[in-house]
């Protein structure tokens, strides 16, 4: 699917930003690597600032997948950092995300300015010192209010025998008032434009089973109204879905330029393009071209064979991967052979096989949710193992809230521990 002739020429006097979000850098899928939709991404998106006279990125968090991402994705999201800058025509702004550690994106924070990128892992205490003047602050034409994903450390200061709503309660306020003295402090800068940035959930947005839950029972979600009214647009990453949560089209995710998990194997992917002349703004969505299609086939075990049979993928730069999800299975049927046997040559892989109440067998990952809104690893969700731990054992009521919270802590204090140590390889 070609996408580079679906944006209006730029405006006259206009300064264009791009939004995108949640790269993932570094992501397996059932232990396949995305290193090659990456790389085709990366090279997309540098002909398209090229091609659409982009004078900044907004990368709104989730660089990479992981605190530590391995050394291949390092090199991509420097190479083109570096391929951007040889441009000079376009600033790169980028905050951390939840994936991502703060210490390992801003180490080399000094020496990527040269390159007119601009990094912010940790939330700086100054509000002021959270606004980026764009192209510079003598004569800026935007500002972007720079709010990387906010940790518990960030947004409250816990208390002994508070509950979760009282825990929830203080998070939410916490985020509000980030915002809120960001954007006091916007009011008192150059008079221009102001985007706001963020790496958090939104109410009324559709979610995926690739992302993982940032704060412990979804206590970080905060409504669209958070947002302050100087913010002409507001550039959002986590859900790896495009959208505009409950239909306000001031505040927008991106999405992630790949799919991440089967459950997004419909989604259209997409940037966003945002024109600003003086204070009027327009945006556009720039759809990505799909290079690796991932498929769905949903199944009887009577019908298995026909089913994958009759299957074709749509075509893509590289093999497809498929998700094959069997009902009215038995527990003495092997399903990975039968579809081993039944996908053999076809020009598709078969990367995952799921029916009810079954666990990992070896070869291909059976997993036990029948729906596409399953965890697709439980390293991923630790909150959700620790959930279901609770119901296994039985414990409800004041004790499950208490132990909740309790690990909701040890969870937040070993994070800090990974993105102290995030730089270090």
């Amino acid at each position: 699917m070609s996408s580079d002739h679906e944006v209006s020429n730029k405006p006259d006097g206009a300064f264009r930003i791009l939004h995108t979000a949640d790269w993932h850098l570094g992501k397996l899928l059932n232990d396949q690597s995305r290193h090659q939709e990456h790389q085709r991404f990366l090279d997309w998106l540098y002909r398209v600032v090229k091609g659409h006279s982009i004078d900044a990125i907004i990368l709104a968090g989730d660089v990479f997948d992981s605190p530590n991402p391995p050394q291949q994705a390092v090199r991509l999201y420097y190479d083109f950092v570096a391929a951007l800058s040889s441009l000079d025509q376009c600033e790169f702004v980028v905050i951390a995300g939840n994936h991502d550690s703060a210490a390992h994106l801003e180490s080399p924070k000094q020496v990527l300015s040269a390159l007119h990128t601009h990094v912010i892992g940790f939330l700086p205490e100054d509000p002021a010192d959270r606004l980026i003047y764009l192209p510079d602050s003598k004569d800026p034409r935007v500002a972007i209010a720079t709010l990387p994903f906010l940790r518990d450390k960030d947004v409250r200061v816990g208390k002994a025998g508070e509950d979760t709503k009282q825990i929830g309660a203080k998070v939410v306020a916490g985020i509000q008032l980030r915002y809120q003295e960001t954007a006091d402090a916007a009011n008192l800068g150059p008079n221009c434009p102001v985007i706001g940035t963020g790496h958090l959930t939104v109410l009324g947005s559709k979610t995926s089973d690739s992302e993982r839950d940032i704060h412990i029972g979804g206590l970080g979600s905060v409504n669209p109204g958070i947002f302050p009214k100087i913010f002409s647009y507001v550039a959002l990453g986590h859900l790896h879905r495009p959208q505009a949560p409950k239909g306000d089209d001031r505040i927008h995710y991106s999405g992630s330029p790949i799919a991440l998990s089967f459950s997004e194997s419909e989604d259209t992917k997409e940037v966003r393009i945002i024109d600003l002349v003086d204070d009027q703004l327009s945006q556009h969505q720039l759809p990505i071209p799909c290079f690796r299609h991932l498929a769905q086939i949903r199944t009887t075990s009577d019908a298995l064979e026909k089913s994958i049979e009759e299957f074709t993928p749509d075509p893509g730069e590289f093999k497809a991967w498929v998700e094959v999800v069997v009902s009215e299975a038995t527990f003495d049927e092997d399903l990975i052979e039968r579809v081993q046997l039944a996908a053999k040559d076809r020009d598709f892989d078969v990367l995952k096989v799921i029916r009810s109440s079954t666990h990992e067998l070896q070869g291909m990952s059976v997993e036990q949710q029948t729906d596409d809104e399953a965890i697709e690893s439980l390293l991923d969700d630790p909150s959700g193992v620790f959930r279901h731990l609770l119901e296994e054992k039985g414990i409800q009521g004041t004790e499950a809230e208490e132990l909740s919270e309790a690990f909701a802590i040890l969870l937040d204090l070993d994070s800090q521990d990974d993105f102290k140590s995030g730089g270090e390889e």
